[in-house]
């Protein structure tokens, strides 16, 4: 979607109910989480069809098949690959399409989409800043000059640019049913500060609202809700480590009155994983050619029903699925 076809929308976007209001929701509807893509539209295509939410019609135009399906993902659309904007606004057109079946698609902001609003290009691609320069409209004599390049990315990203927009409407952090999302990890003092309070502070900065802050505690520390990584360790230093970083995961589960969290942020080798007993569920599996150019994987959490108390969760890979009961002592 050519970000002209959506200029009509940000204003009916902005008008929205603050994600303050929408940051504990709850769903019958069966959830489909999906990890980090860094910029590779064919790795975001696959994980999407490993879904079973998206057909592709005779004219190549992107079509929601998944019905009532909720997808949720994230974080990390932008960096290390040259289709940024235009994964982005995929999801944004799934996203409209979606809700006419009953379903939705929730995007989460990742530590990447904090740097590009910050003007930190650092994992920019080249095929990145020539999308920007397209999407910003630069005529063809400017699209190739890198300066012009850099102005446009500027310009987008920048707080109150149009994709800074877009990005405003992303969660920080996210609760369906008994299922907690967040790119890096919540910590007790996230909690304390309040989740919701973050996501509107995350959103007024992106939109470049008048007197607002980066809020430090999503963004700007190691652990913060986008850089945490206290969760997602394949293998902790020690046993002592484990069991720390599994007591703090109890106590904010406990605190939020949910079963499970489901992070992305920290690639994992052997692929979407559970650790403290079913409690953490780690899915950044480096899909990204610019990452580990790994297999699409995602995961199916079906919400509690049948009297069971906790959401039921399925690994599903491009070769077939594999489930893994939650298992708590």
């Amino acid at each position: 979607v050519e970000y002209s076809e959506r200029k009509g929308r940000r204003e009916e976007e902005t008008e929205r109910v603050p994600l303050s209001q929408r940051t504990f929701l709850t769903t019958e509807s069966r959830i489909v989480a999906i990890g980090d893509l860094h910029g590779d539209l064919q790795k975001t295509v696959s994980a999407l069809k490993l879904a079973g939410v998206l057909d592709i019609s005779e004219s190549g135009a992107p079509l929601w098949c998944g019905g009532d399906t909720v997808i949720v993902q994230v974080g990390d659309l932008l960096d290390r690959g040259d289709h940024e904007i235009q994964i982005l606004h995929l999801f944004l057109r799934l996203k409209e399409q979606a809700k006419a079946s009953g379903g939705d698609v929730f995007l989460l902001n990742g530590n990447h989409e904090s740097l590009n609003i910050c003007g930190d290009f650092r994992y920019v691609t080249s095929g990145g800043f020539v999308e920007s320069a397209r999407v910003a409209g630069l005529p063809p004599e400017l699209a190739g000059n890198f300066q012009a390049q850099l102005k446009a990315r500027i310009a987008l990203f920048a707080p109150g640019g149009p994709i800074a927009q877009e990005l405003a409407n992303s969660y920080v952090a996210l609760k369906i049913n008994d299922t907690v999302f967040a790119h890096g990890g919540i910590m007790p003092h996230h909690i304390e500060y309040g989740l919701g309070r973050l996501n509107d502070e995350m959103s007024m900065w992106m939109r470049g609202e008048n007197d607002a802050r980066s809020p430090i505690l999503a963004m700007g520390s190691p652990d913060s809700v986008l850089w945490c990584r206290e969760y997602s360790r394949e293998v902790w230093k020690t046993p002592v480590d484990q069991n720390r970083s599994c007591a703090i995961l109890s106590k904010v589960l406990k605190e939020l009155d949910a079963n499970q969290m489901v992070v992305g942020h920290t690639p994992q080798e052997r692929g979407c994983n559970s650790a403290c007993d079913g409690k953490v569920w780690r899915i950044d599996v480096g899909m990204s050619s610019g990452v580990c150019n790994a297999r699409a994987q995602v995961i199916e959490i079906l919400p509690p029903s049948g009297g069971r108390s906790s959401s039921e969760i399925k690994i599903i890979k491009s070769e077939g699925s594999l489930f893994q009961p939650l298992r708590r002592k």
